[in-house]
């Protein structure tokens, strides 16, 4: 793709795209990350294990948005395996779960932090799982998640409110 076809089909920032490239030795190759900046000249994008990427246009043959990575069903994990990512996390309480698909697709992508960075907010990824308390911005713990390669999100509270906030946002409660 030329800078004339790009135009105004920028990935935007924050987005998840997949790509096919022209690499470096000439050969074809995929490539799967969040786009931390696109411009006219070329764009950046941070992959699933933290790795920049910076290509310019003349290397891209073509790209599209792709979801956050789908990952097995939270509510099909056993209550001991989430019991005990609670536990690891140092939480406690009624469990609520979601996709991170389900969560994150439909909404606005938000920048986050530098990959190395810590989450927004006290939270435990393990595998693909993020454990967490509630949080201020629970969307935006769940998007550094995302980018952390987690498809899955644990939150677990006693409070009815948060209870309640989570349930508009899609998650589901797992009774005990």
């Amino acid at each position: 793709m030329g800078t004339d076809e790009v135009g105004s089909a920028l990935p935007e920032p924050g987005r998840r795209i997949s790509l096919r490239r022209v690499r470096d030795d000439g050969a074809l190759g995929d490539l799967i990350g969040f786009v931390r900046s696109a411009d006219a000249i070329g764009l950046e994008l941070v992959d699933r294990r933290g790795i920049e990427h910076r290509l310019t246009w003349e290397q891209v043959l073509a790209w599209r948005t792709v979801g956050v990575a789908r990952g097995r069903d939270p509510k099909r994990t056993t209550l001991v395996e989430l019991t005990r990512l609670a536990q690891a996390a140092g939480v406690s309480g009624r469990i609520f779960v979601t996709r991170l698909s389900d969560l994150l697709d439909q909404r606005p992508p938000v920048q986050v932090s530098d990959f190395g960075d810590p989450p927004p907010c006290p939270a435990r990824l393990e595998g693909e799982w993020v454990t967490a308390a509630p949080a201020d911005d629970v969307l935006q713990l769940a998007w550094w998640a995302a980018h952390h390669d987690a498809r899955s999100m644990l939150v677990v509270t006693d409070d009815p409110e948060e209870a309640h906030r989570l349930v508009g946002l899609g998650f589901d409660e797992r009774q005990r």
